[in-house]
């Protein structure tokens, strides 16, 4: 069963490989070639995948459409260029080209220009990257980047189109089935959650409360979804609403927090807010959060539920003091928590959150979805410096991921998108295309950023940096890339990114 289950994660990732990574690359490499037809400089070949070739495609006027055996990507040579970066005529004799009219399968080394007159281009049209004007080599490089901007653009659109994952209403979870309660003895099972009551949903679980407060029938019915299987069923019930009461269950505590250091435990129910019992109605988490805020700096009693190992509830009194100035995304006491109902009989519901849908929406929505989603993510990667240095982003989240990492991450969000639907796949790929055209555009060698860099210079120069120093500086830093890439590779294997 293990061995079957790595299979499948291993053809998962493939798969992922398959539909994020090479999609991007090709879009990619097409926007430099787009930009390079429309700044006029010959492209002499369109490669899929890298070399060694396995044969061509066909040709689309004076470019060689090729299909290559390393499938990672693919790869645009335009005239006077080669992988790296700039070339002189002379030095680009490396192509073996098969003479349109040859006999007896005669082959021999051309130049570039040469092929280029084979393939009908006239010499006075022929430019090549160094040629073409500074802005139309800017425009040339940084089109790649462009070109996975608006295909990630088109994709967060197409999503919009599908569905996006909505609220529909409420859901309230059984936390608890006391012998003798309401739901003892019925289908129902601890977790499962209510989504509706006598067919009508609510909004959120402060709804619930109001619902459950003004409820005046004999038997109510529930609508709810099994925890384990999804399934829907009913229930009616005679239900007893005339004792309620508030109740805030801790489902996390940070270590050295406020609350740790007061002895909260993960899966206490706080009942009392100094020593008032929380209301039966309105948002008990709200309620404790207010309390935190008003007595910050200051103790703050509160009553505790403890189930004990034999199945009992002890009661305590803790006091905490809440931080006057917590840092980020820890909260004043240090707790996760959500909120609870109780009844009389030790029934208890629990904040399930809401009940979600996918709800296509309308093309203006989904244009507005679409760069919303795609601003977002630009002002996410451009936070990245700022909240390493503050610490607000560990190192560890924000680690470099290698195309074996992205892969199988890629590889989670498939199996999921099986489930629930092919927008979660088309968001991660658009994710993907975004993070691929921003780190292309970083000020490093060998990147399509490295090489505008060299191009500014020349025009704050006047004259550009010889062929062979800027083709020297991008060859070491492909090799510090690749290094790098090796060691992300490897960190990848031994300890593997999660979707989490």
């Amino acid at each position: 069963m293990l061995h079957s289950a790595a299979a499948n994660d291993i053809l998962l990732a493939l798969a992922a490989f398959a539909l994020v990574l090479i999609p991007a690359v090709i879009i990619h490499e097409l926007g430099h070639f787009i930009a390079a037809r429309l700044v006029g400089i010959n492209v002499l070949e369109f490669g899929i995948g890298f070399p060694p070739r396995a044969g061509r495609l066909f040709m689309l006027g004076e470019t060689e459409f090729t299909i290559n055996l390393l499938p990672l990507g693919g790869f645009v040579r335009p005239l006077g260029e080669d992988m790296i970066g700039p070339a002189s005529d002379d030095k680009v004799k490396r192509d073996r080209v098969v003479l349109e009219r040859r006999r007896s399968g005669f082959v021999r080394l051309v130049s570039e220009r040469e092929m280029l007159r084979l393939r009908g281009v006239d010499e006075r049209k022929m430019m090549s990257v160094n040629e073409a004007p500074a802005l139309g080599r800017i425009f040339f490089m940084a089109a790649g980047a462009i070109a996975n901007f608006i295909m990630a653009l088109i994709l967060f659109f197409l999503v919009a189109l599908i569905g996006l994952s909505m609220p529909v209403g409420g859901l309230s979870q059984i936390a608890t089935i006391p012998a003798g309660s309401l739901f003892d003895g019925t289908n129902a099972e601890a977790g499962d959650a209510i989504e509706r009551i006598n067919g009508e949903r609510f909004a959120d679980f402060v709804e619930f409360h109001e619902r459950l407060k003004s409820y005046s029938g004999d038997m109510i019915t529930f609508s709810l979804i099994q925890h384990d299987t999804g399934a829907e069923y009913e229930l009616t019930v005679k239900p007893d609403f005339s004792e309620r009461h508030g109740l805030v269950q801790v489902m996390q505590v940070l270590e050295e927090s406020p609350a740790d250091r007061a002895g909260i435990l993960p899966g206490d129910i706080i009942s009392q807010i100094n020593h008032a019992p929380i209301a039966s109605s309105g948002n008990p988490v709200k309620a404790l959060n207010e309390a935190s805020r008003a007595f910050e700096g200051r103790p703050l009693p509160l009553t505790l539920n403890r189930e004990l190992d034999d199945g009992s509830v002890e009661h305590i009194v803790v006091t905490v003091t809440p931080r006057v100035n917590p840092p980020e995304g820890e909260g004043r006491l240090g707790i996760g928590i959500r909120s609870q109902l109780g009844l009389r009989d030790r029934t208890r519901f629990a904040n399930a959150g809401y009940k979600r849908e996918l709800i296509p929406q309308s093309i203006p929505d989904a244009i507005s979805y679409s760069v919303r989603t795609t601003a977002t993510t630009f002002r996410l990667i451009a936070s990245i410096p700022g909240r390493l240095l503050d610490g607000s982003l560990s190192g560890r989240d924000a680690r470099p991921i290698s195309i074996i990492g992205i892969s199988k991450i890629g590889g989670e969000f498939l199996q999921r998108s099986l489930q629930e639907g092919p927008g979660l796949m088309l968001n991660f790929i658009a994710l993907i295309s975004i993070f691929l055209g921003v780190s292309n555009l970083l000020p490093i060698p060998a990147l399509d950023g490295g090489r505008i860099v060299f191009v500014i210079f020349e025009m704050l120069r006047g004259k550009p940096v010889k062929a062979k120093t800027e083709a020297r500086i991008h060859q070491i830093g492909i090799v510090l890339l690749l290094a790098l890439g090796a060691v992300v590779m490897i960190y990848d294997l031994i300890n593997p990114p999660s979707i989490n």
